[in-house]
């Protein structure tokens, strides 16, 4: 769980500051598997409040590990069993989103998510599926 060269929210954002990056679902910019942001905003309050839920819970499960169950698989709810090999990409709708192949990279090849993001850095990640007959 790292946030590359990332100011984090209540600690250095002084007031009439605005963060040149904004956090987005998949931005790549930490290392937690399942990346969850949270995003609040008011305009009558003329505040907007961005979290790294991930990175939190990411602390939260260092602290309590008895806790956390962290499983090499994916249940299939389906066939009601887990699977340890990750699904090819197969959606028809939208390309694959590229921090989520990078994961999927990772755990594919057991390299570390700075590695793969290095060694694929000049590669697109999967198409969308094109069905057959359309």
């Amino acid at each position: 769980m790292t946030i590359d060269q990332q100011r984090l929210p209540g600690q250095n954002i002084h007031a009439g500051e605005i963060p040149e990056e904004k956090w987005f679902h998949g931005d790549d910019l930490c290392d937690c598997t399942f990346q969850r942001m949270g995003y609040w905003t008011n305009a009558h309050l003329a505040r907007t409040v961005r979290v790294r839920v991930c990175c939190i819970w990411a602390k939260l499960y260092a602290q309590f590990p008895e806790l956390v169950q962290e499983i090499p698989a994916w249940f299939d709810d389906n066939e009601k069993q887990y699977k340890i090999e990750p699904l090819p990409w197969n959606s028809e709708d939208e390309d694959m989103p590229a921090a989520l192949w990078h994961r999927q990279l990772a755990v594919e090849t057991g390299l570390a998510l700075w590695q793969v993001r290095q060694l694929y850095a000049d590669q697109e990640p999967p198409k969308k599926v094109v069905p057959h007959g359309r």
